[in-house]
């Protein structure tokens, strides 16, 4: 320290008051090493096991001081001679890592009853420091984007909110360097904020402690299209409102497309002539019915979110339950020529129904639709023949839809498909995914395509054949196929077929096959960029 002309400062002050007033473990050591005064935290660490790992140089039962030199090694040797340098005046400030992270020790020279003497702080990180550390360390990775605001004073009418941090992922997230942010208003980053109504919420959430979810979409500036971002918004101390972060684009995309879909099937369902429900396979309630059914098929309570027990009475909904679990166990497409069902006002009728089993890509049920249609009035072989045409064609057009629902081609990356298949293979749907899987390879340029089979239940010949047959057949079209979701049981089948897969790579599961299709398109590009430098370059 020195006065403003440069000349030495110096100051005094009891030493209780100093020792008081210092957070770290601090003692006063004398020229003799004697410890003459400690405040509470040196106290509490001479009485703790930490205090045996980070202090081993000081004596601690009976009169504290530091021990000689000649019963010391290693590091706590260092340590001694160090202090001991101090309190002889060979040095006036002593510094040493304890070992452990924050720890350290200082001891700084000063004088005591007239003599020399040292100052020894130590200091250790706390438990609270090492939970706040370690919450740093998981913001700093976490792959969700964070931003901090503080309230500043309200300017006006409307209050303002300054960047006070942001984690790696925000700038990954936003493709914008978080020093653009951080230290200026939001205001000054982006009038859309405020606009949208953004910086409103965040002032809702400061002011009354509470957390928020919000979807916000904003249009990039860069790119002129929507991005639509998932925001968690919760209080923070100090007037400070912490923004957790994700682009939900691909997903909101999605989500909207299944909709559009959900309408459009509704809308073909609505309009077919013939009575089709749908029930969901954990407790086979009804979770839609088409308006003809509903038209002509009265309930007592209404349909959906119902069973049959609740409709018909219990023999006759014993038999259609064991007949729906039945279409379960066997996996397959039931065709029921002819039940009788009680309709309300008009009485017992006789139906034809046809149905359908639908499976996750697990292979687990998930809903049953069901086709059925009133046959009570046929009187003539004609009238029998014209409706077992329209039947016919109408139960073939929703199988072409199901079976397109049941073989989507879903893009993963650039250049990449998989196309799960769901259920047992046969002739026709074999068929229809070569089409259109070729049709997929064309319209997303694909350079490889994953078929993940964890949702067939079984492998014979005519399934491998088909599978092999469409593999060749992308070949054709310079597209890598690999065959996904392989179980012990379907690798023993085809063994045990003597189907010959070896041109045909095959991954456990589909995890397995992205990271050989990622690993496949890194090294083709690279042989590309090699190709293009040799190309480039001037002969010698």
């Amino acid at each position: 320290m020195a006065t403003p002309d440069g000349a030495p400062a110096s100051f005094s002050i009891h030493p209780d008051l100093l020792l008081s007033v210092l957070d770290d473990a601090t003692a006063l050591v004398d020229g003799r090493g004697r410890v003459r005064l400690t405040n509470p935290r040196m106290d509490r660490l001479f009485a703790s096991e930490e205090g045996t790992r980070f202090l081993p140089f000081f004596e601690r039962h009976g009169a504290f001081r530091l021990l000689p030199t000649s019963v010391l090694d290693g590091a706590a040797l260092a340590a001694a001679r160090g202090i001991e340098d101090v309190l002889a005046g060979a040095r006036e400030r002593l510094e040493l890592d304890l070992g452990a992270p924050g720890s350290s020790l200082l001891a700084i020279a000063c004088a005591v009853d007239g003599g020399r003497g040292a100052l020894v702080r130590v200091r250790l990180r706390t438990a609270e420091e090492e939970h706040r550390a370690r919450c740093a360390e998981v913001v700093e990775a976490m792959q969700l984007g964070l931003y901090v605001y503080r309230l500043e004073e309200s300017k006006g009418d409307e209050a303002a909110l300054r960047c006070v941090y942001g984690n790696p992922a925000a700038e990954q997230l936003t493709q914008r360097p978080t020093a653009k942010f951080v230290g200026k208003l939001l205001d000054e980053v982006s009038s859309v904020p405020r606009q949208k109504g953004l910086i409103d919420r965040y002032v809702e959430v400061v002011h009354e402690k509470k957390t928020v979810d919000i979807d916000y979409t904003v249009t990039d500036a860069r790119t002129g299209k929507d991005v639509s971002w998932a925001i968690k918004a919760f209080p923070l101390s100090g007037q400070c409102v912490g923004s957790i972060f994700e682009d939900v684009t691909k997903q909101r995309e999605t989500e909207q497309s299944l909709r559009s879909t959900s309408q459009f099937l509704d809308s073909i369902l609505d309009n077919i002539p013939m009575m089709i429900f749908i029930k969901e396979a954990k407790a086979l309630r009804y979770v839609h019915i088409n308006k003809y059914m509903e038209e002509r098929f009265s309930s007592p309570v209404g349909w959906i979110g119902y069973t049959d027990y609740d409709i018909f009475s219990k023999e006759i909904a014993d038999g259609f339950v064991e007949a729906d679990r039945a279409v379960f166990e066997g996996r397959v497409i039931v065709d029921i020529p002819a039940e009788e069902v009680p309709i309300r006002g008009v009485g017992m009728r006789v139906c034809h129904t046809r149905k359908i089993p639908l499976y996750d890509e697990a292979g687990q049920p998930l809903f049953l639709i069901g086709m059925s249609e009133d046959i009570t009035d046929r009187k003539s072989a004609e009238d029998a023949k014209r409706r077992e045409l329209v039947l016919l064609e109408t139960q073939t057009k929703l199988m072409q839809l199901v079976r397109q629902l049941s073989t989507p081609l879903l893009p993963l990356s650039q250049g990449v498909l998989v196309a799960p298949l769901v259920g047992q293979m046969d002739e026709a749907r074999g068929q229809h995914f070569m089409e259109a899987l070729l049709a997929g390879i064309q319209h997303h340029q694909a350079e490889t395509v994953l078929i993940d089979i964890t949702g067939v239940p079984s492998i014979d010949a005519s399934v491998a054949e088909q599978l092999l047959r469409a593999t060749r057949a992308a070949g054709l079209l310079g597209t890598e196929t690999a065959l996904v979701g392989v179980s012990p049981d379907v690798a023993r089948t085809i063994v045990d077929l003597g189907v010959d897969f070896g041109a045909l790579v095959t991954y456990g599961d589909l995890r397995a096959g992205m990271r050989a299709a990622a690993e496949g398109r890194r090294r083709r590009h690279a042989a590309k960029a090699g190709q293009g430098q040799g190309r480039s370059s001037p002969r010698t």
